[in-house]
């Protein structure tokens, strides 16, 4: 049955407009928004110019924009040499501009290399038509803003903006600034003594933010609190001018463990994963939350500049202890304090692992709630059949967990008609790690514009001419064979089988990360069939090896083969181990991985820890290295020591790869070598969300001293790719 959804939409000259999305199951209403306020955003037509400048500088005299309220959908239509796209508002200008130049002059831009080499302007013959998307479009995870943005220049936010609007996001989580907001609060509440012991570092704000820890990677500095703040209030300005809304954390009760105010309102929190201790939480149905949340919501204006109309923050996040609070009365206390603040805001809500609790849900307002559906299986989803009471909810991809990386998607599942969204307000892109896997996060994007069956065969030869400029069908093949195998999961798991080279070394490890599934569920032929197709099609076309996309996914595919070796090697290490010379012989072969891998990698700039860290180093000019010195240990150990967390965020990066990673398995195989017996084991036990956790950790002294010393341990560092891929390429897929 078709259906017509019915939303209310402020446009640029303030008109309301019906907006129908044909073709698409029932599904909630999502919630009435009132008009943006404080920040006046910059000239409608300012705003697309410099979108359209910034993106593609050498039409910019050729694109012209009508804003028309009435407008179903965005229309293209010719303008003498020029294009004219008509849309009922500045976002879906920018987002019909974003599908023009996917679908029609084959522009491709990535996080992993643009390419223009098959572009050209076409002036459409008659108007095209822009498939309507879905309203409530979301974009981060907290963890993404920590795993992949805490060291985004200003620079790289604005890039990241554009990329947002081009693909047809309307909400955006921000918690850049949140530093300052909390410094003010914690001012004025009293608790002055506390704002350096709980104010974390951003690399760990995502974490600090949903209630999990506070205070890691502190102190921080009075100067990075205010350049975050400069960076969040930018970040807010620019998404209002492309017509996005900035989704900031509401006030939902976090105090300070210690907090010694209202102590009969105070729920302790106890622990969380890794020994953090948890922030406290106020009694949100008390009378001292009223108070509290007013000194918040000022303290977010004043940093922001804008009264926000979209908040996030959840209670009891992963775990927590309700302290037998009524659950639907604090829900209904949270959301009077948003909306008291900010009249007509709307509520987002993470569903992920048992929260919202049904309790908590049905105290929310249903006209000014939405859910964020986080979504693991991407073999064919699993986490739809909740009851939301009602609620509208954003079907939200999570497939990267940590930033690892590794050959992951969900192609079985965003090829659907309406991918897994059916009854859903909108799609939302919640990765905890972004800038991997550019041929799933296409697929992604490509789904949030098309409302139909995609095509996997022109989905993919379209991919191949706009990425890399060819039409050459090998690689459509290769592409093909990694849709069908590592993209296609077959059931629900973490993330990517990990590369057992970054795992802490074992003879019988499997996997990198505590959580993560290590079964491996494709065939690794196809991986290794797909990379000689793309390295035979390089030597038929060196043009090929002019785009900057092809370079990054020879490299991916290089590199996914040899932990796929690596995955068959460790095993004969172990049978060997009571045959010295065999013994020497397997370890040698597994070693002898790690150098390849690493000069692989060298040779593409996103696989840098160099780069990597160079935007944190930017992000902190002349402060004392507390971003760098955390990010290096976010994505090793975690925490200050050896718990269920290391190796949770791990990367492969040319530096992490041959300065980390190998001298940890060349100290194990030492010991082993010499004393044919592996270390002892420690089991620790933890409870999260409810879940009982078993891990054992190797009480390995020697590995341990090399990952404790990472993050201000000098070593060389890249910031330039160097070396022969094709070479390289060659070396690995014999």
């Amino acid at each position: 049955m078709r259906e017509i959804l019915s939303l209310l939409l402020t446009g640029c000259a303030g008109a309301v407009l019906t907006l129908p999305l044909a073709g698409l199951s029932a599904y909630a209403a999502p919630p009435k928004l009132k008009e943006s306020a404080a920040i006046v955003p910059t000239a409608p037509m300012t705003a697309l110019a410099g979108l359209v400048s910034r993106v593609t500088p050498e039409y910019a005299d050729r694109v012209s924009f009508v804003i028309d309220n009435s407008a179903e959908h965005p229309i293209i239509s010719a303008k003498g040499a020029g294009i004219l796209i008509t849309a009922a508002n500045v976002r879906e200008c920018a987002r019909a501009y974003g599908y023009y130049l996917r679908n029609i002059a084959h522009v491709h831009l990535s996080w992993n290399g643009d390419n223009r080499s098959a572009a050209r302007f076409v002036v459409p013959k008659k108007p095209v038509d822009v498939p309507a998307t879905l309203p409530m479009n979301f974009a981060f995870n907290y963890c993404t803003l920590s795993y992949t943005g805490a060291h985004w220049s200003l620079k790289r936010w604005l890039n990241e903006i554009d990329r947002l609007a081009l693909n047809g996001f309307r909400y955006v989580l921000v918690t850049s600034g949140l530093e300052k907001v909390w410094q003010g609060f914690l001012s004025k509440t009293g608790a002055q003594s506390s704002i350096s012991s709980f104010i974390a570092n951003p690399c760990y704000s995502a974490w600090w933010n949903m209630g999990n820890l506070e205070g890691e990677g502190g102190p921080v500095s009075a100067a990075l609190i205010e350049s975050e703040a400069k960076l969040g209030r930018a970040i807010v300005t620019r998404l209002r001018d492309l017509g996005m809304e900035p989704v900031l954390q509401g006030y939902v009760g976090f105090v300070p463990h210690d907090y010694s105010q209202y102590t009969e309102d105070i729920l302790p929190q106890g622990s969380w994963v890794g020994g953090y201790r948890r922030p406290a939480v106020l009694r949100p149905d008390s009378a001292a939350f009223v108070k509290l949340a007013e000194y918040w919501y000022k303290n977010l204006e004043d940093v922001y500049g804008i009264k926000a109309t979209a908040f996030g923050g959840d209670l009891f996040h992963e775990g927590g202890n309700t302290g037998g609070a009524d659950l639907e009365k604090c829900a209904a206390a949270v959301q009077n304090a948003m909306q008291k603040a900010s009249p007509g805001s709307v509520w987002f809500l993470q569903a992920w692992a048992g929260n919202p609790k049904a309790e908590l849900l049905r105290g929310t307002d249903p006209e000014h709630t939405v859910i964020l559906a986080l979504e693991k299986n991407l073999s064919s989803g699993n986490g739809l059949s909740r009851n939301y009471q009602g609620r509208p909810y954003v079907w939200c991809e999570l497939a990267n967990f940590g930033g690892n990386h590794g050959l992951f998607g969900g192609f079985g599942i965003l090829e659907k008609a309406a991918g897994n969204a059916d009854g859903a307000s909108g799609f939302g892109l919640l990765s905890e790690g972004l800038e991997t896997n550019p041929l799933y996060y296409e697929l992604f994007f490509e789904r949030i514009n098309n409302r139909d069956v995609i095509d996997r065969d022109k989905f993919l030869k379209r991919t191949v001419l706009s990425r890399y400029g060819s039409s050459d069908p090998d690689l459509a093949q290769a592409l093909n064979l990694l849709a069908g195998s590592v993209y296609s999961p077959t059931g629900m798991r973490e993330g990517c089988p990990e590369s057992i080279l970054c795992a802490r070394p074992g003879f019988d490890t499997n996997k990198a990360s505590t959580w993560s599934d290590p079964n491996v569920f494709y065939n690794p032929e196809d991986v290794l069939l797909a990379g000689r197709l793309m390295l035979a099609a390089a030597r038929k076309d060196p043009n090929l090896m002019q785009s900057s996309g092809f370079r990054y996914d020879l490299a991916d595919v290089c590199r996914q083969a040899l932990a796929e070796k690596a995955r068959a090697i460790l095993p004969q290490c172990k049978a060997a181990m009571h045959n010295k010379k065999e013994f020497s012989t397997k370890c040698a072969e597994f070693m002898a991985l790690f150098p390849l891998t690493a000069d692989i990698l060298a040779t593409n700039e996103n696989f840098l820890l160099g780069r990597f860290l160079d935007g944190a180093a930017k992000r902190e000019a002349g402060f004392r290295g507390e971003m760098t010195r955390n990010l290096r240990r976010l994505i090793t150990t975690w925490t200050p020591g050896i718990t269920e967390l290391n190796d949770y965020a791990h990367r492969q990066l040319s530096e992490l790869i041959r300065y980390y990673y190998m001298p940890r398995w060349a100290a194990f195989f030492r010991a082993n070598g010499a004393g044919l017996q592996e270390a002892r084991t420690r089991e620790t036990v933890v409870t999260n969300n409810g879940e009982r956790i078993v891990t054992h950790i190797r009480d390995d002294k020697n590995v341990e001293a090399i990952e404790l010393a990472f993050p201000t341990a000098k070593i060389p560092l890249l910031h330039k790719p160097k070396g022969d891929l094709l070479n390289l390429a060659e070396q690995a897929l014999k």
